[in-house]
């Protein structure tokens, strides 16, 4: 599924404002089709988290009319059918358009619908709404693993203790250790199907500390790996010819499952922070990381930084999930991370999860120089506090200056300091100019270069001022 537009009456810090997701009738190669990926940046409290949690609210819409459809009996979350009172939202599925606009049903909801309580008219609207549009088979012929909706919170680099240390159940009381093979086969069962009820779910949201589950579900093959590890070993030292006990031994540890993970995923832009996945390390815990090519200097889990931790967590899902034409909405993936590691960041995911549609939202000029104009979103508060947006104007790559000043406008980019040292830079070359004795000409001359070598004023930058 993807998203091709939002159209908002008054909504929250937004009114009257209409968004279009897809690329110009001029583009040389994608004109009319959706945007691949979506840049909303702007000024402090213009909505660029809101935006993501309307496509989120509708693909929460969509999974509770699913689960009505398939006769399940699920509480329905008001909040997310709500948001569609004075909200419209256009998307595409298997080439078929989808619009969930409140306006065309609300007859229904106001008269059919009358002698039912709140929570049940929005029950009944979802199944209507979906049934009615013929799409119920194809989600319920979708594979388990593919993802309708991903999103990725702010707050998510607080999950990766999920997979940097052991999370396996440990005793809560002395009962436990006295448990039946019994009880403890129909704690296994029981595992088991949580974890892949959590792998099974189409919208997944992470970074709100309940995705236990989900992480446990996206690292199962390690964490298998790891505990046939030593019952492999011992079966091929046991039962293998000792010709043929290495080239086994060997197959069984190239099988990692790790090493996919190290080196189609985290290491590309690990090597970055001078780190790789050390795939020899075999502790409790499924990940860990270590000196690039120094496997014998292991960095404990918990000296990690923040931005490591955020990359961890936001790699991995994105990786191991099936997002073949699933919407991915991304809040702040520059937290935490230095310029040089921000300027490849968005070509990274969007190598990991190539079919899949993003939505960014971001604070960042060096993430937004990343998209195209087309696929940037500006926002703003005109002269009257209104929420306004207009696309980008600098070319993709662009340097982020020049984002700050084409598309923000932004004419002055440094503080005070800066632009008095630059006034001061100007003045000293009307006073060079203007003076005849060798020596002070000479001290000048010296005195501005300083200050221009200082603030490299004698660069581009100071031309273009």
């Amino acid at each position: 599924m993807k998203i091709t537009g939002i159209d908002i009456g008054d909504y929250r810090q937004f009114k009257n404002i209409k968004f279009d997701f897809t690329y110009p009738a001029d583009h040389p190669t994608k004109a009319g089709q959706p945007l691949d990926k979506v840049c909303f940046i702007g000024q402090s409290g213009t909505g660029k988290t809101t935006l993501l949690n309307v496509i989120w609210d509708f693909f929460q819409v969509v999974l509770d009319s699913y689960q009505r459809v398939s006769l399940k009996n699920t509480l329905v979350n008001n909040e997310s059918y709500s948001t569609f009172e004075e909200t419209k939202i256009y998307s595409i599925y298997n080439e078929k358009r989808i619009i969930l606009n409140y306006t065309d049903l609300k007859n229904k909801f106001d008269y059919t619908y009358q002698d039912l309580d709140g929570k049940s008219r929005y029950g009944q609207l979802g199944y209507d709404w979906l049934n009615g549009l013929g799409i119920y088979d194809s989600l319920k012929n979708q594979e388990q693993a593919k993802k309708l909706c991903l999103f990725i919170k702010d707050s998510i680099a607080r999950e990766a203790d999920a997979f940097l240390f052991d999370q396996k159940e440990q005793p809560q009381s002395f009962s436990d250790f006295v448990k039946t093979d019994t009880q403890i086969e129909k704690e296994k069962i029981a595992h088991v199907e949580r974890i892949n009820a959590a792998g099974s779910k189409k919208v997944v949201s992470l970074g709100d500390m309940q995705s236990l589950s989900t992480w446990q579900y996206l690292l199962r093959e390690i964490n298998q790996y790891d505990e046939d590890t030593v019952q492999q070993i011992t079966k091929i030292i046991q039962s293998t010819p000792k010709n043929k006990v290495t080239e086994d031994l060997q197959k069984w540890i190239a099988a990692d499952p790790r090493i996919d993970l190290a080196e189609k995923c985290l290491n590309p832009l690990l090597k970055k922070f001078f780190l790789e996945v050390n795939i020899g390390a075999k502790g409790n815990s499924p990940i860990a990381l270590c000196k690039s090519n120094k496997q014998d200097i292991a960095i404990p889990s918990s000296n990690l930084s923040t931005g490591t931790r955020q990359l961890l967590a936001t790699a991995i899902p994105i990786y191991k999930f099936d997002t073949e034409d699933t919407v991915i909405l991304f809040d702040e993936p520059e937290r935490s991370l230095f310029p040089d590691i921000q300027r490849g960041l968005i070509g990274y995911y969007t190598s990991l999860a190539p079919t899949a549609q993003f939505f960014f939202a971001t604070h960042s000029p060096i993430i937004a120089s990343a998209f195209e104009p087309c696929e940037r979103f500006i926002l703003y508060f005109d002269e009257n506090g209104e929420v306004k947006f207009h696309n980008g104007i600098a070319p993709e790559g662009d340097d982020p200056n020049d984002i700050l000043r084409q598309d923000f406008a932004m004419a002055d980019l440094m503080l005070q300091k800066g632009l008095e040292a630059y006034e001061k830079y100007r003045q000293l070359a009307m006073q060079i100019r203007a003076e005849t004795d060798e020596e002070k000409k000479n001290q000048l001359i010296i005195e501005r270069l300083e200050l221009g070598n200082r603030y490299n004023f004698a660069g581009q930058y100071a031309q273009s001022k």
